[in-house]
């Protein structure tokens, strides 16, 4: 079952919501909240195709923008959360191709 995108799409939105509850209790700043965001969907994207790893970015940044940059869920679309929208959508498409293709030359070299 856990084969199935959209259930995998679901366990990383999990992984997202855990991370930002982590870092909110670690009290860490915008930035590192920002990056452990990042990263978190990066990796939870893994497993899943690089576009619906891209859709998991936009998810993590309208958590990061409507509750670490603003209040209560409020999404703007200033100068700065446009430019924060395009990282946190292609950062973890570039993190999950790069483990793909880690992942590739791996079991090329354990089979030559």
């Amino acid at each position: 079952m856990t084969a199935e995108p959209g259930v995998r799409f679901g366990i990383a939105n999990a992984w997202l919501v855990t991370t930002f509850l982590v870092t909110a209790v670690l009290r860490l700043d915008p930035t590192a909240t920002a990056w452990a965001a990042v990263i978190t969907a990066g990796l939870s994207g893994i497993a899943l195709p690089l576009a619906t790893t891209a859709w998991l970015g936009v998810v993590a940044w309208a958590w990061f923008t409507g509750f670490v940059e603003n209040r209560f869920g409020e999404l703007t679309f200033a100068g700065d959360d446009v430019l924060r929208l395009a990282i946190f959508a292609l950062t973890p498409v570039a993190l999950a191709a790069l483990a793909h293709r880690l992942d590739h030359v791996m079991k090329e070299n354990a089979h030559g």
